[in-house]
């Protein structure tokens, strides 16, 4: 079982972070792909590996999100146990499989690392270059690689060591590394951008999305 708290535990602190061979370079100068527009959603499908030391096989699940800058990130667990995270303006909230709302976060320090998270997740590396050291390693065949390490000092390093996110038009794989040795891979796959309003099963669950 991957709880999706402990995935987005390691979201947030991942995007409060994220190492190569070009050096340090300006966010502008590291490649992006798509962007998403304020009227626009990114829709797609995710699976995630947990690698846990000790254990010879990863654990994992998959789903699917939808990804708003105006609106919000919706992480929808499918298997092996169904659950929904919702992070918008007003924080994290967790509904299970029953309907039950749980808020996990709420307040202004957790609206900024919701807007790090999407960030991640939308390779719009800008907002995340002061907190971290940005790198790009190869790009080959249309394929790029982005490594994100959190700056010296940063709290983070306890909790994250290094995230690599590659891709061509989106973001396609996510890797977060931690000190332990354990380690995440998200994988993004069918994704597609898609102008709003939002499909109704999503905009009912965000904050002031459109019906």
């Amino acid at each position: 079982m991957i709880p999706i708290r402990r995935l987005f535990a390691s979201l947030a602190t991942a995007a409060l972070l994220a190492t190569g061979m070009a050096g340090t370079a300006h966010a502008d100068d590291i490649p992006a792909p798509t962007t998403i527009n304020q009227d626009q959603y990114l829709g797609g499908s995710f699976t995630m590996d947990r690698h846990l030391d000790g254990f010879d096989k990863p654990l994992s699940s998959n789903g699917d999100f939808i990804l708003s800058p105006a609106r919000g990130l919706v992480w929808r667990t499918l298997a092996p146990f169904p659950g929904t995270t919702i992070l918008d303006d007003h924080g994290i909230t967790r509904i299970d499989d029953q309907g039950n709302r749980d808020e996990l976060a709420r307040g202004d320090q957790f609206r900024q690392f919701v807007e790090l998270i999407s960030a991640v997740l939308a390779g719009n590396w800008q907002p995340l270059e002061q907190r971290f050291d940005i790198t790009r390693d190869t790009i080959e065949n249309g394929t790029w690689q982005v490594i994100l390490t959190p700056k010296d000092g940063s709290t983070i390093q306890n909790q994250i060591s290094k995230i690599t996110a590659t891709g061509t038009d989106f973001v396609e794989n996510v890797r977060l590394e931690k000190p332990t040795g354990d380690h995440d891979a998200i994988t993004l796959a069918d994704q597609a951008l898609q102008s709003l309003p939002l499909p109704p099963e999503f905009a009912a669950l965000l904050t002031g999305a459109d019906q």
